[in-house]
């Protein structure tokens, strides 16, 4: 099947909906299961072969691995061969890109290590074009109106929701990350009565209305950018009276990924544009979510290693899409929290405690939820009893206003919290390795530190 043949059949349901997103749900649904299943390997294979004769990496790495393009199937075809984060962020751009790049967008990366995705303006509006699954999908029409306060920023969420609004065939604004005040102000000015924005973001929101009164009421929410804890999905969700649908997107993923329909069973996985697979999964099916693009041409990314954790769900959806569904995300494989500043790391949170008297060298930052906020717990331990608390947290305050001011900003506006704990020495290395960044949002019980007092931190905001 040539590639030109290929993308006309990828891009044929949006041709035949026109503008309606209803007439392109109702076309998705009654496609014919084994038609996907052959698009979507007709479009892997001529992924392989642009990426094998116009990218100087993928040709080297597939020689290496003594991979036949001209013989893989599917991407478990290839073997051991994947595509790492590291790998993507030490190649250069022109080494992995298979034609001219006309825009790029980065990853929200917190320790210099930030990865950047080139595209093409058709292919970026290829991908906002069908953010109309989700209004039809959602049941939106004409009379609703949308607002999106995804971060317009470097990054993806924020450019994706103003190029796709229009195909939403809604009145719809993207706004940016503004603070969510000011959102709460304007709710009841342009009636606006479905949320685009991060969990966190959507939880301050509902902070605020629950403090001064709900302004009106919402038909739907949609969040993405993070997870969110079964807890605060549920007081969101009642203090609204509106259900909060998930996405699942990534820089690297360049769109959508996944969505959550209004039965929230888990993620529907975008099968045009993506071929997903969980190589090598534990006694429960779960194990590292892999991704091959299959309809960019820019720069494709074949079998790419997200570090997320979740699983493949079986049997149809009640909502009858028929793309295969895939768990919420369990975990990460390396020591990152995706929150209210961006993708963090452990070197984000070494660089505030640089040169602070008084704190021994083991230290660990647990991400936590406070009454539907994320709050970070910074658990010191002192070298000596005599330390000046409040010395250090305002010493921590002050490097974080000054390194990271995008991160001060969500602090000020109250996206995220902070706690800490003083520790003797000694108390929080249990083995060998010491984790120093963990996310105790999904836990069941409480942390083995529930019982310490800990100083939150009280500066003006």
């Amino acid at each position: 099947m040539s590639a030109s043949l290929v993308k006309t059949l990828a891009e044929l349901p949006f041709r035949l909906s026109g503008s309606s997103p209803q007439r392109l749900l109702t076309f998705l649904r009654i496609l014919p299961p084994p038609l996907l299943t052959g698009l979507r390997r007709a479009a892997f294979r001529r992924t392989l072969r642009l990426a094998a004769s116009r990218s100087a990496f993928y040709r080297r790495e597939f020689a290496r691995h003594g991979i036949d393009v001209e013989r893989a199937r599917r991407p478990e075809d290839l073997g051991e061969f994947f595509l790492t984060a590291a790998e993507l962020g030490a190649t250069p751009a022109t080494d992995l890109c298979c034609a001219p790049p006309e825009l790029a967008i980065e990853s929200s990366g917190t320790t210099g290590h930030v990865n950047r995705i080139y595209l093409s303006h058709g292919e970026l509006d290829y991908s906002a074009r069908q953010g109309a699954i989700l209004s039809g999908l959602y049941g939106l029409t004409a009379a609703d109106r949308v607002v999106s306060t995804l971060d317009l920023g470097w990054g993806l969420g924020g450019l994706l929701a103003q190029r796709g609004l229009p195909y939403w065939r809604s009145f719809g604004m993207a706004v940016g990350r503004v603070d969510p005040r000011e959102l709460y102000q304007r709710m009841a000015v342009y009636g606006f009565n479905v949320v685009i924005s991060d969990p966190f973001w959507l939880s301050r929101l509902t902070e605020i209305a629950r403090e001064e009164g709900r302004p009106s009421r919402l038909r739907l929410l949609i969040g993405g950018g993070e997870g969110i804890t079964s807890r605060t999905r549920a007081e969101i969700e009642s203090f609204w009276q509106a259900p909060l649908c998930m996405t699942y997107a990534s820089t690297e993923a360049a769109t959508i990924l996944g969505f959550e329909c209004l039965e929230r069973t888990g993620y529907h996985l975008n099968e045009f544009d993506f071929f997903v697979e969980v190589p090598k999964p534990d006694a429960e099916g779960y194990g590292e979510v892999v991704f091959t693009t299959t309809s960019r041409s820019v720069m494709p990314l074949i079998r790419y290693r997200t570090r997320d954790v979740a699983r493949l769900l079986d049997g149809p959806c009640r909502c009858g899409f028929p793309f295969r569904r895939l768990s919420m995300i369990r975990g990460r494989t390396d020591e990152m929290v995706v929150c209210a500043w961006g993708n963090v790391h452990p070197e984000f949170f070494e660089a505030l405690l640089a040169g602070i008297h008084g704190l021994d060298h083991d230290w660990q930052v647990a991400l936590l939820e406070r009454r539907l906020r994320p709050t970070f717990q910074f658990r010191l331990e002192c070298a000596e009893q005599s330390v000046d608390r409040s010395s250090v947290i305002h010493r921590i305050l002050g490097a974080l206003r000054r390194q990271h001011p995008a991160g001060w900003a969500a602090y000020c506006q109250r996206l995220v919290d902070l706690e800490f704990l003083f520790l003797p020495k000694g108390s929080l290395r249990e083995g060998r390795k010491l984790l120093r960044l963990v996310d105790e949002r999904w836990e069941p019980g409480p942390s083995r530190w529930a019982g310490e007092v800990g100083a939150v931190a009280e500066e003006d905001r």
